[in-house]
């Protein structure tokens, strides 16, 4: 199949797999006729099932075992999660930043942030405030310096009738952790600043440094940017929004 710009490889024992793995592929792949691939992944599964016995499901990347599990939903979690992490270190047709991304009455949003950072529970918490949805956990920038909705659902389950918008200009980037009894006071740091902290937190900055910088570029010359501690994640939100209603 090919996925912004890389052609990736399915092979599995089980053709009942392979549904439920490109169900975890993000939409606008394509098939593709080609004997050489960029990322071959392979599932093995069991074929036949025996009392008293591990029936384990192997992922591969290449030829590299990813991981070995009992459970099917384990295993395509891990692909999920590897794909994307290749597709954000490899692909030249977009950026990949880890961030969740929100839009607010024309107010393009982006809040760049490692795993575990509260970047999920900030989106949920800015969707229940009448935001639209980007992404919460990778952002995806086109060669224009435009942000597109990633093509996942929202990592908070439960959340209904998200509102996805049309790729727009980034207008605002929010660095900020959680800190108890903190209250969310950023200070604003230049375009520079912001564009190196982002690149901290973008996956094809080693692969790809001269793409990965001049895409960053683009993104957020032209954005305000904020960092700081916040509190809780209503407050934080409700401080936000007021500004730039403002």
């Amino acid at each position: 199949m090919g996925i912004f710009g890389l052609k990736i490889g399915i092979r599995v024992r089980d053709p009942g797999v392979l549904e439920s793995l490109l169900s975890r592929v993000p939409v606008g792949w394509v098939p593709l006729e080609s004997a050489s691939v960029d990322r071959l992944y392979s599932v093995v599964t069991p074929t036949t099932r025996r009392a008293n016995l591990r029936h384990l499901c192997v992922l591969y990347g290449d030829h590299g075992r990813l991981t070995r599990t009992e459970e099917l939903e384990d295993l395509l979690e891990y692909f999920e999660s590897d794909l994307d992490l290749y597709i954000a270190a490899n692909s030249r047709e977009i950026l990949c930043i880890h961030a969740g991304a929100v839009n607010w009455k024309g107010h393009t949003i982006l809040l760049p942030g490692r795993s575990q950072t509260g970047k999920t529970t900030l989106v949920a918490e800015f969707l229940k405030s009448g935001a639209a949805y980007y992404s919460d956990d990778f952002a995806a920038i086109d060669q224009s310096g435009h942000l597109h909705s990633y093509p996942r659902d929202l990592s908070v389950r439960g959340e209904s009738e998200i509102q996805r918008v049309q790729p727009a200009a980034v207008s605002m980037v929010l660095f900020t952790e959680y800190a108890q009894g903190e209250h969310w006071n950023p200070k604003r740091i230049s375009p520079g600043q912001g564009i190196l902290r982002v690149l901290e937190n973008t996956p094809s900055t080693r692969n790809q440094p001269e793409f990965a910088l001049q895409m960053v570029g683009n993104a957020i010359t032209n954005a305000e940017v904020h960092a700081g501690r916040r509190g809780e994640k209503e407050q934080t939100v409700e401080r936000v929004l007021n500004y730039l209603d403002r």
